[in-house]
């Protein structure tokens, strides 16, 4: 039995008081760093990622990562395949040299080069100690940082392809998560990998499970293990490790499964077609035949031949249709369609004729019987057509004056339901759900080093903060924690259209927008009052400050974003842009 958890908000960090963002002409200083040599890696879509997954991935792959142990350190990868590592000084006010940290020696790996279709670079720092590098393609890296305050070189630790004995390229990492269980390091991993479902012809993410283990620190061998591949068809909006790493939370908006659970659905799915299932229609010239076959097929998942006089016709291994004609077609002018009503498929008869069956039949009682269920058909169709030239009823005339926000036309649509599901690996099943209706969290950050990282939901106007609650009493049960509380800044979402990376301060002193291009925009949710304003016979008004950030159009698209108390690092086309808050 899942076990429904509820987002239960926290009294007392909201401000019933906050009358919203007044915009400040205030200066936000900015320190911009040139790239000396190379530019930022970027890799964009190729023609075959052409699906509604592909294009999410992509668009909003975050090109820069900040360090949870020290926010003001940022890394990203250049076009040299090297790591680079900006950071800021907070006593000088002043941005220090760029360093390169790690070489990608693609050599040792066997391949590591550009292929079409690959991703972008993502890591995960997940000690003071530890980062995990994922190249995009097959491999992941454990990398030894140091002490990343100092100026030391990185040291590969080991190195693995993501699925062993797998020719699979393309992949992005979620999550990372080290973790000591009985004296044993345990670097937990999981990787998404946009692909095509055979059975259905569905794109679909796959959740790749796995982990590194080091039994023995003095021999330093790094194990590394296969768990567990989960699957979705929907798009995947959050996903991390709980502590311990034994239960992985994913937020969706298609149902997750395992890669064996899916494997068993489409088997099923598919012995419902074992029998042919079928209508047909005619007139003196030709013949129409509908069948009823599962959602998620093309026409590349059927196969048909026929002749003048036989027809055999399959899904998969599946025979639909399978036999001699009761009498010849013209084969040239065979018809094959398929929507969403089902498979259609039309013949041209030979002699102008009414048939009294479909296929040829020995028996001839069975012939009577199949005539007259032919003929009921036939006018059930003909009923069905004359009713469907019936007039429509005509549809209730709309309310125009009633008030809607922008905001609220996610929740007039008919979208699939968003749920965040707990997947225990010991109990091999899903746990825990939180249902979010049809509006996906807002963004994530990481609020804590060394804590799962934190979701925003929409809550009214405002954006609240969630964290997992990890009950170390209680392995088996899960709960999710009120953090804290962006006041308005739902509603201010929503009219940000051209919104690319969102995130806040981890003391929530600001949260930053920023579009594509050229455009930052920053609010302070903890302003001072209002000049005294008072709401009449109430408290004191409180109002935030709002800053907008207009960049050079030579900066180019701003690929990535991190936030340190009281500074935003953005990584562009052509430079590193330090925003002091």
């Amino acid at each position: 039995m899942v076990t429904v958890v509820d987002l239960k908000v926290d009294r007392n960090l909201l401000c019933p008081n906050f009358d919203g963002y007044k915009l400040s002409f205030d200066s936000v200083p900015m320190l911009r760093q040139s790239f000396r040599h190379y530019k930022a890696l970027k890799y964009d879509l190729y023609k075959n990622h052409y699906s509604l997954l592909h294009t999410e991935l992509f668009a909003k792959h975050n090109l820069l990562t900040a360090d949870p142990w020290a926010r003001r350190n940022t890394y990203f990868v250049n076009t040299n395949h090297e790591v680079v590592h900006c950071s800021f000084d907070e006593i000088r006010s002043d941005a220090r040299k760029p360093r390169i940290v790690y070489k990608m020696q693609f050599e040792d790996s066997g391949d590591g080069y550009y292929q079409p279709g690959d991703y972008n670079y993502s890591m995960r720092f997940i000690s003071e100690k530890y980062c995990v590098l994922c190249d995009g393609r097959q491999s992941y890296f454990l990398l030894e940082t140091g002490d990343r305050r100092r100026h030391t070189e990185w040291r590969l630790v080991t190195k693995t392809h993501i699925i062993p004995s797998s020719e699979t390229r393309g992949f992005v990492l979620y999550d990372a998560r080290l973790d000591i269980l009985h004296a044993r390091k345990q670097v937990s991993l999981v990787a998404g990998h946009v692909t095509r479902s055979k059975s259905t012809d569905r794109h679909l993410m796959l959740l790749n499970w796995s982990y590194w283990m080091l039994p023995n620190i003095k021999e330093e061998v790094w194990f590394y293990v296969q768990r567990e591949q989960l699957q979705t068809v929907g798009s995947v909006y959050y996903c991390a490790f709980e502590p311990h790493s034994e239960s992985i939370i994913v937020c969706t908006d298609g149902q997750l499964k395992t890669a064996e659970e899916a494997r068993v659905e489409t088997l099923q799915e598919l012995n419902k077609f074992s029998c042919p299932q079928y209508k047909w229609t005619q007139t003196e010239r030709d013949i129409v035949v509908k069948f009823d076959v599962p959602t998620g097929t093309n026409l590349h998942n059927y196969n048909f031949k026929y002749s003048s006089t036989h027809i055999n016709f399959k899904l998969y291994e599946q025979t639909l249709l399978e036999g001699t004609l009761y009498a010849r077609v013209n084969g040239d002018f065979t018809i094959i369609n398929l929507d969403e009503n089902g498979l259609t498929l039309k013949m041209i008869k030979e002699e102008a004729f009414l048939w009294p069956q479909l296929m040829q039949c020995e028996d001839e009682e069975e012939e009577e019987k199949l005539f007259d269920e032919e003929i009921g058909d036939v006018a059930e169709v003909e009923e069905e057509a004359e009713s469907s030239e019936a007039e429509p009823e005509p549809l209730p005339i709309p309310n125009l004056e009633e008030p809607i926000e922008e905001c609220d036309l996610a929740m007039a649509t008919d979208e699939p339901e968003i749920q965040m599901v707990r997947y225990n690996l010991h109990d091999s099943k899903i746990t825990h759900k939180v249902s979010l209706g049809n509006m996906p969290p807002l963004f994530t950050t990481s609020l804590r080093a060394g804590y799962p990282p934190a979701f925003a939901t929409r809550e009214g106007v405002d954006a609240s903060l969630w964290l997992q609650s990890h009950q170390p009493v209680n392995p088996s049960g899960w709960k999710v924690r009120h953090e804290g509380n962006l006041h308005a800044f739902g509603y201010v979402l929503a009219s940000k259209q051209q919104r690319k990376f969102i995130d806040c301060c981890p003391d929530l002193e600001y949260a930053v927008i920023a579009e594509t291009r050229r455009h930052v925009f920053i609010y302070k949710p903890r302003n001072e009052s209002a000049g005294g304003l008072r709401n009449r016979n109430g408290a004191q008004v409180i109002i935030g400050k709002q800053h907008l950030v207009t960049l050079n159009d030579d900066f180019g698209d701003i690929l990535g974003m991190a936030t340190a108390p009281n500074l935003i690092t953005l990584l562009t086309a052509k430079a590193v842009l330090f925003l002091s808050v």
